[in-house]
């Protein structure tokens, strides 16, 4: 009976490639990291265009290639978190700043001002796409409490219907 040793079978070996694709693609893609909320919770912006939602904690991501269940190594996108994390670059998971983006950046540092900069663009796009998605889901109840009376077969004045939701209607 021959022994063969597992870490140099063909699967084997078509699983280092794999890892070490992977890992490179995370050093190198170019890809925007942030903390969406705290435990460890980040959104990750591929190249392609795409967002993957990335737990480091439970190490999930919302990609194809984490999803399949064949592939044994972490997606390059929470690999590119924990590489962003380790390099002081990304909040911890429990949203306070590392130490090192503290002191490496101080206000009079080009690289610090530019830092900032970058932040107050990515909190500003956010908070504005927070604004478009809390407008639409007000949208979506008025035509929800609008659908509720017409189906319930009531009589409605749709200036009523205004009134309750957003207030007199010579307010509006």
């Amino acid at each position: 009976m021959a022994v063969t040793d597992s870490s140099t079978t063909p699967d084997s070996e078509n699983g280092h490639q794999a890892q070490d694709i992977r890992a490179k693609r995370a050093r190198e893609d170019d890809m925007d990291v942030a903390l969406v909320h705290r435990g460890g919770c980040y959104e990750v912006d591929s190249a392609s265009g795409n967002t993957y939602d990335v737990d480091l904690l439970d190490e999930t991501c919302t990609c194809p290639d984490h999803l399949n269940t064949e592939t044994s190594t972490p997606c390059k996108h929470v690999q590119r978190v924990q590489l962003e994390l380790d390099a002081g670059r990304i909040p911890r998971p429990d949203g306070r700043l590392p130490e090192t983006a503290v002191s490496e950046h101080s206000p009079d540092d080009e690289s610090g001002v530019h830092l900032v900069a970058t932040l107050r663009a990515r909190i500003r796009e956010r908070e504005e796409r927070i604004a478009t998605l809390q407008a639409e889901i007000q949208a979506l109840q008025f035509v929800c409490d609008v659908a509720d009376v017409v189906g319930d077969g009531e009589e409605f004045e749709l200036k009523q219907i205004l009134a309750d939701e957003y207030g007199p209607v010579s307010q509006l």
